[in-house]
């Protein structure tokens, strides 16, 4: 699993950014795109996450993932801004537990910036 640091302010809705990059792509294109998104809609960004392999990995193998959900069902985010459904499809069936939360989609064309 890998983190990059961000601010951590209490304005607005708390969500999560998470991305599963495929082996060479940069993680700040996807999560930059993400992050434009999230600040566009006036929400607080309180962890950005991502995953380094394919989508169809296992939960267990997706250590960024398993962050996200954490964060869900303790509802410390209240949603989870993601470039597809299949970047978390392994993690839906779980994603019970966090009924309150919302997921976002947004392909870097939807990017609107402030």
């Amino acid at each position: 699993m890998f983190a990059l640091p961000i601010g951590t302010g209490r304005q607005g809705v708390n969500v999560a950014l998470y991305a599963s990059i495929s082996d060479g792509n940069d993680p700040d294109v996807a999560l930059d795109a993400l992050r434009m998104y999230a600040t566009a809609q006036a929400w607080t960004v309180t962890a950005a996450l991502y995953d380094v392999g394919p989508l169809d990995r296992a939960k267990d193998q997706r250590p960024g993932l398993v962050r996200v959900l954490r964060l869900m069902e303790d509802g410390r985010i209240e949603g989870v801004v993601t470039p597809s459904e299949a970047h978390l499809a392994v993690a839906l069936p779980l994603r019970g537990r966090a009924a309150a939360a919302f997921i976002r989609y947004v392909q870097p064309t939807e990017v609107i910036t402030p």
